[in-house]
């Protein structure tokens, strides 16, 4: 008989992004159910595996959260898994107690950033007391860069925290995320670019925590000085607030997150970010593996992936100066654009190709399931 392991992670979006490489290989040896938050109307179906509902939230909710709590408990008492492996916050917190309390043998989870990084007071307190939970009830806690490790280890997380080869969760598919002149030029045909116009592009959540206000006040500098730019953010907004202002701006597009991003990265000319906290910066790697040279913040998540100079141009948080800098450098020189991507493409083939991370992560689970 197959043993049981169970993915629970807080929604949808987050295994699709990350896990269907994982689970495809290990629903071949093991019996894999998935727990989540459907979030989409589509029936979301992986064939091989049995996939549950859960109306889970990323904010604490002190009243759903135990009702969860409740249900996890008797789900983990049904199924009696030999492992468990949890992602994002939530899910961590949740999944983590109640298979602590389930005596489930393997209990494996990874921090893909921390939410308290950026965070002061009360706050920072209690969101770094729960990851730090979550830390002292696993078997075993992975990190998804070894820039984020440092980072637990300097916070003062007691546990010893392990990153599965260079860092990142699944890696990047340098075969899907390349260099494509027919999408280029048919994208800038359909969204009215302009030859001579550089196109600057933002991938992931838009929200204050990614530094998208520092990017619209960056684009209104560059405006200023008559650049002929566009940037374009991809991702669903999470502050009606950034949302009607990006709506005011002409020369900000937005695009709802597409499943095959890809395209999009292939008819930019450069990637930016001015996020206060990553990860790893899976969409950062995107990017670079498109051949796209990256402006972006010089913060823990981002520190595995850019070398500025090399194949970034780096800022400090809040820096608008830099940024503003980094920017016009780019826009200035082809040469230099050219430089930075191929070399940002050379990096992630070498270290963050995404069958080489997959093999990694299914010798970690096959050798934790093999004692158990």
């Amino acid at each position: 008989m197959k043993k049981k392991i169970l993915i629970f992670a807080t929604s949808q979006l987050t295994l699709e992004s990350f896990l269907l490489p994982h689970i495809k290989i290990l629903k071949k040896k093991y019996n894999v159910i998935i727990l989540t938050k459907f979030t989409s109307s589509k029936k979301f179906v992986i064939k091989g595996t049995r996939i549950y509902n859960i109306n889970i939230d990323r904010k604490i909710n002190i009243f759903n959260d135990l009702k969860n709590l409740i249900y996890i408990l008797s789900f983990l008492k049904l199924h009696k898994f030999k492992l468990i492996f949890t992602i994002t916050p939530k899910a961590g917190l949740l999944g983590m107690i109640g298979a602590y309390l389930s005596n489930i043998p393997e209990r494996i989870h990874i921090f893909t950033g921390q939410v308290w990084s950026d965070k002061k007071y009360f706050s920072r307190f209690i969101l770094k007391f729960f990851d730090r939970l979550i830390a002292k009830l696993t078997t075993e806690t992975l990190c998804d860069s070894l820039g984020q490790k440092h980072f637990l280890k300097e916070n003062y997380f007691a546990k010893k925290i392990k990153v599965i080869r260079y860092g990142s969760v699944c890696g990047v598919n340098t075969n899907k995320f390349k260099v494509n002149i027919g999408n280029k030029v048919k994208l800038r045909k359909k969204f009215k670019i302009d030859k001579d116009e550089i196109i600057f592009l933002y991938v992931g959540r838009i929200n204050k925590d990614k530094g998208i206000y520092n990017l619209i006040k960056v684009f209104k500098l560059l405006e200023k000085r008559n650049y002929k730019i566009k940037f374009f953010l991809v991702g669903k907004y999470e502050d009606e607030e950034l949302k009607s202002k990006i709506k005011k701006i002409k020369g900000i597009k937005h695009i709802n997150h597409a499943k095959d991003v890809s395209r999009y990265y292939q008819f930019a000319d450069a990637y930016i970010t001015s996020s206060y906290r990553e990860g790893f910066g899976i969409s950062v790697a995107e990017a670079m593996s498109s051949n796209l040279p990256i402006i972006g913040t010089s913060i823990y998540g981002l520190k595995d992936l850019l070398k500025n100079q090399k194949n970034s141009l780096t800022h400090d948080v809040d820096d608008i100066d830099k940024l503003f800098l980094n920017c016009k450098k780019l826009i200035e020189s082809k040469k230099l654009r050219q430089k930075l991507g191929t070399s940002g493409r050379n990096y992630i083939i070498k270290k963050f190709n995404d069958k080489k991370v997959v093999e990694d992560y299914l010798k970690f689970f096959n050798n934790k399931l093999n004692n158990v």
